[in-house]
């Protein structure tokens, strides 16, 4: 396959995901108050595992992106969309970094990196909880309490439902993590 024809190949792919994660964000998905499990990560996530770190990072930004420019994104200030819906989501790139390799499809490797990206990415918006949504605290709930538990319940809930559809997924489809 000649380079040109790869790289429109990724491309393609990259919006595509992106697309499809801001698609899947559309689904109400709020368990309590600002809880959430945000299974819209895991598109970024698989084309991080397929692709590496750099096609995540693009990913999660179109992905960001897109949630902005189409008016689905909760925007306080600049800094804050800033921090939540560029720096946030292209953190789950970091799944990257735990591609497996072509011959050995592990899960732990590869459950470890997706549980890594998306804490990462909620680590972002722990801080953005801090800094910019500590007037929504709950009653006696100071804001870093506060962020804790809201980005520290849904960033464990979204990384276990990430780690148990991916491993669904590529226990049924193995080929998913694989390029041709």
């Amino acid at each position: 396959m000649s380079n040109s024809k790869f790289n429109v190949r990724l491309l393609t792919e990259i919006a595509f995901m992106a697309a499809l994660a801001f698609i899947i964000s559309l689904i109400p998905n709020t368990v309590y108050g600002w809880i959430i499990i945000e299974i819209a990560c895991i598109p970024i996530l698989i084309l991080s595992l397929r692709r590496g770190f750099l096609a995540g990072v693009i990913g999660g930004l179109v992905w960001g992106i897109l949630a902005m420019i189409t008016g689905h994104a909760y925007i306080l200030t600049l800094s804050q969309a800033g921090l939540e819906y560029l720096v946030a989501p292209l953190s789950l790139g970091l799944a990257g970094l735990f591609r497996p390799k072509a011959q050995s499809l592990q899960l732990f490797p590869l459950l470890s990196g997706v549980f890594i990206a998306v804490l990462a990415k909620y680590f972002f918006h722990f801080l953005a909880g801090i800094i910019f949504w500590s007037q929504y605290a709950w009653k006696g709930w100071g804001a870093i309490a506060y962020s804790l538990a809201v980005n520290g319940i849904s960033g464990i809930l979204t990384a276990i439902a990430a780690c148990i559809i991916l491993t669904l997924f590529v226990k049924k489809f193995p080929q998913l993590l694989s390029i041709r």
